[in-house]
């Protein structure tokens, strides 16, 4: 976790300007351990700046993705954003949508991208791997109403 003091030297280091809206984007994604969209981003920082739009909050994450804070996760129905920018897994729950770090496997991802970059003739820009299936929650529901097959 960063703390706003943290934030706030980074990105006056990156030379990035930095308003109270801003940093209040940047914590909510750096400290947010499910990988939040735009509209989780704009209604947590709305909760603290009732007048922060829509277009601050796509503005900022733009701003802290060319900054190397933030990745942009791409996905069918919305994009997420992920701080951790080192190779890892991410969990892609199929049930309700959440996307969380793998706490297990980062030395194996790391290692394979190392594989990738020393015998191919590939230079590899970053990487991104997704296990789907479902979160503790989503499977004890499935269990519960007796949908144990796969979707």
């Amino acid at each position: 976790m960063a703390t706003q003091e943290q934030l706030s030297i980074k990105l006056k280091q990156l030379g990035i300007r930095l308003t109270p809206q801003r940093l209040a984007i940047a914590e909510v994604v750096v400290n947010s351990g499910d990988h939040p969209s735009v509209k989780d981003v704009y209604e947590r920082v709305k909760a603290f700046f009732p007048y922060v739009t829509l277009a601050t909050v796509y503005s900022t994450l733009d701003v802290l993705e060319k900054a190397s804070i933030v990745r942009q996760l791409p996905f069918q129905r919305q994009s997420r954003y992920d701080a951790n920018l080192e190779p890892h897994a991410n969990l892609v729950c199929i049930g309700c949508g959440t996307v969380v770090d793998a706490d297990v496997g980062q030395r194996m991802v790391a290692e394979l991208r190392k594989m990738v970059e020393d015998e191919s003739e590939f230079e590899v820009a970053s990487q991104r791997v997704d296990f789907y299936g479902w979160c503790s929650g989503c499977s004890r529901d499935r269990a519960s109403h007796g949908n144990q097959s796969p979707r």
